[in-house]
């Protein structure tokens, strides 16, 4: 049987999957016996999308009270950097992190890129990252549709790399990829 993450583990771990298949609350479950949590939450509210609302509070009612709640940041460096140390951090997800620097450029979106990678991976937290599966479906038929791809792929391919740990999840099914899969050199 799974065990939540030990209470003195350091480093990344990834979990991805596509929609509504079970990741949020795999990651949940990750970190369930840990006293303190960070839970960094990037999306920020639709008010004229009730099903994206929706969504929102589901995960909220799964949250205890005692987590700590940092919602949509603008800057979520710092914000990794202000949670006190040895304490897990959950970032859910990847794809409202993105979304919030659509409208930067290339140059300025590589040095973001390189800014979180380097925030995720210089400190002593165990964070866990949600981030969702984009890549196999359609190509998207917008300009913006595809940024949003094309940079959401590219930053879960740089975070699983330097992941300690890897997890597909699928029609609520955790898989392990590290004790399944090859790097692809």
């Amino acid at each position: 049987m799974l065990k939540p993450i030990k209470k003195n583990y350091k480093g990344l771990i990834t979990i991805s999957g596509p929609i509504k298949s079970g990741k949020s609350q795999f990651a949940e479950y990750l970190v369930r016996e840990h006293e303190s949590i960070t839970y960094i939450a990037t999306s920020r509210p639709r008010h004229d999308d009730p099903e994206w609302e929706e969504k929102i509070n589901v995960h909220r009612s799964r949250r205890p009270n005692s987590w700590k709640l940092i919602e949509h940041p603008v800057d979520i460096c710092n914000a990794i950097h202000s949670v006190q140390e040895h304490e897990p951090i959950l970032i859910d997800s990847l794809g409202g992190l993105v979304e919030q620097h659509l409208k930067k450029n290339h140059d300025q979106w590589n040095l973001f890129h390189e800014k979180f990678i380097n925030s995720l991976i210089n400190n002593n937290h165990a964070i866990i990252i949600v981030s969702e599966e984009i890549g196999w479906g359609i190509v998207p038929a917008t300009q913006i549709g595809h940024l949003f791809r094309e940079r959401l792929c590219g930053l879960s391919s740089s975070l699983s790399r330097n992941s300690k740990k890897k997890w597909l999840v699928v029609h609520g099914q955790a898989i392990d990829l590290d004790s399944i899969g090859y790097p692809i050199p």
